[in-house]
């Protein structure tokens, strides 16, 4: 009478798999560098990362019922608190790369007052580096070049956030 308590149903058991396999589909919707830092089996990742460059639909249907199969042999819950982390690094991300964007956009424009308060909340640059910068990439601008200068700003920028 135990035994039957304890064990599960057919359908619980077809509900962790179907849990499984959107676990592995969330996963494999990851770019491949996030993958590999993971703390996945080999096999595992090694189909997340093959799963990215599947087109046919027949196929990556096969193909993530294969990735199910393999989640049946790992824990869950570290890969849902991974994927959470990386939802969120993700986010962190394109924040700053927004905000980094609004950043080249303004100093751009040439405004004094701008790099002023882009100097002020990152006091660490050198304003003449700066304007430099600045200067390129307005020349850039007019000659319709896209320049190395735009780049290196981005970057410096980028970092000075970073802190």
């Amino acid at each position: 009478m135990e035994n039957d308590i304890q064990q599960k149903s057919k359908t619980e058991k077809k509900k962790e798999v179907e849990e499984l396999q959107k676990l592995g589909e969330q996963l494999s919707n990851l770019p491949a560098v996030q993958i590999r830092r993971m703390n996945l089996p080999e096999d595992l990742k090694s189909a997340l990362i093959d799963g990215q460059s599947i087109t046919s639909n027949i196929a990556g249907r096969r193909h993530r019922q294969y990735i199910g199969v393999l989640m049946r042999g790992v824990d869950p819950e570290p890969i849902r608190h991974a994927l959470l982390q990386a939802e969120t690094d993700f986010s962190i991300g394109s924040t700053i790369a927004k905000e980094t964007r609004q950043w080249i956009d303004r100093l751009s424009t040439g405004d004094s007052d701008v790099m002023e308060e882009f100097l002020s909340i990152c006091p660490g640059l050198e304003r003449q580096r700066l304007r430099q910068l600045v200067r390129n990439i307005t020349k850039g601008k007019e000659s319709g070049k896209h320049s190395k200068s735009r780049r290196t700003l981005e970057q410096l920028i980028k970092k000075s956030l970073n802190r």
